[in-house]
């Protein structure tokens, strides 16, 4: 019998599909776009929710946020929630190890473990190694580029003992603000997650156990700063346009009533909605940025992408000088997307366009995995806990609520999924949201409104004519509503436990 591969899951923050090179030539990424040579490209892929915590809670634990109950931002996944992808794949005999962005805690709310003060005692995070949601490892920090949180944790006692002023660096600057960072790059948050990642390889090799190794980068999410070079390294006027499609914002006036009530407040977090049950901000904003400042915002953000993808090099570097890449699965994805300006909005949530919920996707395993392929097979995050335990011997967990796609990363026929389901609740009220996807088709369906969306994914990619209230279209949005609630009815099955 082969040895047990090991399991090194990267993922970025906020990061759109479009911006591989390997499918956009005006941004450079070589290291993934080697990646993706040496494996397949999914072009399909989507994460349970469109938000950072409760995506985060939904990878650690196989479920969607209905299930964990982490909905949003200001939830949290409970210090003792089990099982956890983590706790199986360490009773099937893995080093497991978690490195980057945690936030599986609220990050501004007192007495979190992920917020202030305890993010910045340095004398606890220096003797605190794990475990962490059933990771055995941890090296951990949260917050995104120049934010005052952003320098804690781990990361923290790494800057301290560099000698690095983080006052200086860290705290000055807005939410939607973008530049050159005067951060020296060789004290970058994502040499730090690269430089951790090795030693936490090494140390499996040591031990002789295989390793799962989830590696979190704060990049590209926003405030959109990069230390020079990376910050420059796009000519604005060189890049896609970013901003409204052809037909926007006119046919706002077919959508749900809170697209133009963002639009008419611009600023992060300033719109207020007219419906009762919509009780706070969503993640997404207006912003007031002209079309030169949302440009040079975009080439920033570029920058941020390429300078991760450098540290991605060196992390794939390193496997392979310990001999280890050829027993490796490597996924690489983001845990949602940035509108980035486009249809006139910024950042994540509840709008459902592609360029917020849909992500890069990489699977690599040399000999299992096909190189240079490129798919269009659906892939959701949710499944990324059954396909690792299945690839690892583990079993299936029967929490897990994802479908296993080894056979469909390894070139089979046929696809593990022929639809799947986005959730999104901002808060704790009853405002909620699903996507549902098909292969051809989009549906939008709100608890709140009495009315919804629906569009061809390839024939309307940027969603301007919404077909819900279309007579032609009526069966079909019937159907996929009645395969949403099967889907919803079916998902969580009864808990039954497991011997072993």
């Amino acid at each position: 019998m082969s040895p047990k591969p090991n399991i090194l899951f990267l993922l970025s923050d906020q990061q759109r599909a479009d911006t591989l090179g390997a499918v956009n030539p005006a941004i450079r990424t070589p290291h993934l776009d080697a990646l993706a040579a040496s494996g397949t490209l999914f072009t399909s892929a989507y994460p349970p929710t469109p938000v950072c915590l409760p995506c985060r809670a939904s990878l650690m634990t196989g479920q969607y946020p209905s299930s964990h109950r982490a909905a949003h931002n200001n939830a949290a996944l409970r210090m003792d929630y089990s099982p956890l992808v983590a706790e199986v794949l360490r009773g099937a005999g893995y080093y497991t190890h978690m490195i980057g962005k945690s936030h599986v805690n609220p990050c501004h709310l007192p007495g979190s473990p992920e917020a202030n003060p305890r993010i910045h005692l340095r004398d606890y995070w220096r003797t605190f190694r794990g475990p962490w949601y059933g990771f055995e490892h941890a090296d951990l920090n949260v917050g995104h580029s120049t934010e005052a949180h952003a320098c804690g944790m781990h990361y923290g006692v790494w800057l301290e003992d560099r000698g690095v002023d983080t006052g200086r660096h860290f705290g000055k600057t807005g939410y939607y603000d973008y530049g050159a960072w005067d951060l020296p790059e060789e004290h970058h948050n994502s040499r730090w997650v690269a430089e951790t990642t090795v030693r936490a390889m090494e140390s499996a090799a040591d031990e002789g156990r295989p390793f799962y190794i989830w590696s979190n980068f704060q990049d590209p999410h926003n405030p959109y700063f990069a230390p020079e070079p990376w910050a420059s390294m796009y000519d604005p006027d060189k890049i896609p346009r970013f901003g409204f499609k052809p037909g926007e914002p006119e046919c706002f006036a077919e959508k749900p009533p809170f697209y133009n009530e963002t639009l008419r407040n611009p600023g992060d977090y300033a719109a207020r909605y007219s419906h009762p049950e919509i009780d706070g901000p969503f993640n997404t904003s207006a912003l007031p940025l002209d079309a030169r400042r949302t440009q040079e915002s975009a080439a920033v953000y570029y920058g941020m992408v390429s300078l991760m993808d450098k540290y991605i090099g060196e992390i794939l570097a390193a496997l392979d000088r310990l001999g280890m890449r050829e027993n490796t699965i490597i996924v690489f994805s983001s845990d949602h997307g940035d509108l980035l300006g486009d249809h006139g909005f910024w950042w994540k949530g509840v709008f459902p366009y592609e360029e917020c919920i849909n992500v890069p996707f990489i699977a690599s395993w040399p000999g299992h995995i096909p190189e240079g392929r490129r798919s269009d097979a659906l892939q959701s995050l949710i499944d990324l806990a059954p396909t690792f335990c299945a690839a690892a011997g583990a079993g299936r967990h029967p929490s897990f609520e994802g479908v296993d796609q080894l056979a469909c990363w390894q070139g089979g026929a046929g696809q593990a999924r022929d639809c799947l389901t986005i959730e999104e609740r901002p808060h704790d009220g009853p405002f909620n949201q699903r996507i549902f996807i098909e292969r051809d088709y989009k549906l939008v369906y709100y608890s709140s409104f009495e009315d919804g969306e629906l569009y061809h994914r390839r024939d309307d990619p940027h969603q301007v004519r919404n077909l819900w209230k279309d007579p032609s279209h009526l069966a079909r949005r019937e159907g996929m509503m009645h395969r949403l609630l099967r889907d919803e009815i079916n998902r969580r099955a009864p808990w039954r436990p497991v011997y072993r």
